[in-house]
């Protein structure tokens, strides 16, 4: 589940505004007075339909919610990862689809070896290059699901501990930072999921398979 929060961002630490005194010479007159504001009351203007979403999730599903599923910030951050590695896997299927590296890839599955696992739901049989896409998502797939239920120790979890405190909302624009930070980690994965849903609306646009929708968007360097 896709969650884009917005809690509100804090703009400066202090303001002016204009205030009305008065002189002997001019009578009243505007001046400016320095107006120190907290970094939690001077907020840039938040959507409630997200932060109202997140509360209303925790108050329904609080196992869920204080493990990181669902509407939380925890779960945009696997989302954008997985559109990321979704990326490199579109390129790649479509390099070595395009370069003829995929063995036999026109040669229809054998039902008697196969069994129903060739058919998918049908009497046609798959093609070896569909089921070997098919498996290398299959194995990527596990690997995801190991790495969010046993991570390694360098490696940050999907799960939130007992008691551990979910990350702070990125807000509607997170900010802007460079390098490898969780702010640039932020805006690549949703980067990445605005331009999947552009590949495939694009696609069934044009009606045109994703890879060719792809490789001519990359000006033919996939095949």
């Amino acid at each position: 589940m896709v969650a884009f929060v917005h809690t509100p961002v804090p703009l400066r630490a202090s303001l002016t505004k204009a205030t009305i005194s008065r002189s002997a010479f001019m009578g009243r007159r505007a001046t400016t007075a320095p107006v120190v504001a907290s970094k939690a009351t001077v907020r840039m203007q938040q959507l409630p339909v997200f932060t109202n979403a997140m509360a209303e999730f925790k108050a329904e599903y609080p196992d869920f919610a204080k493990r990181g599923w669902g509407a939380t910030v925890k779960a945009e951050r696997w989302n954008g990862r997985h559109v990321m590695a979704g990326w490199v896997i579109l390129v790649a299927t479509g390099f070595v689809k395009g370069h003829g590296l995929i063995p036999d890839a026109s040669v229809p599955l054998d039902l008697k070896q196969w069994g129903t696992l060739a058919a998918l739901g049908n009497q046609q049989p798959i093609t070896n290059e569909r089921a070997i896409i098919l498996i290398a998502h299959v194995h990527l797939l596990f690997v995801s699901v190991a790495a969010a239920l046993a991570p390694f120790a360098f490696q940050d979890k999907l799960l939130l501990a007992p008691g551990e405190e979910d990350e702070k909302p990125a807000g509607l624009i997170p900010p802007l930072t460079f390098g490898l930070t969780k702010d640039a980690e932020m805006w690549n994965g949703r980067v990445a999921m605005l331009g999947l849903m552009v590949l495939v609306g694009a696609s069934v646009a044009t009606k045109t398979p994703i890879l060719d929708t792809l490789n001519k968007g990359l000006g033919n360097l996939l095949f």
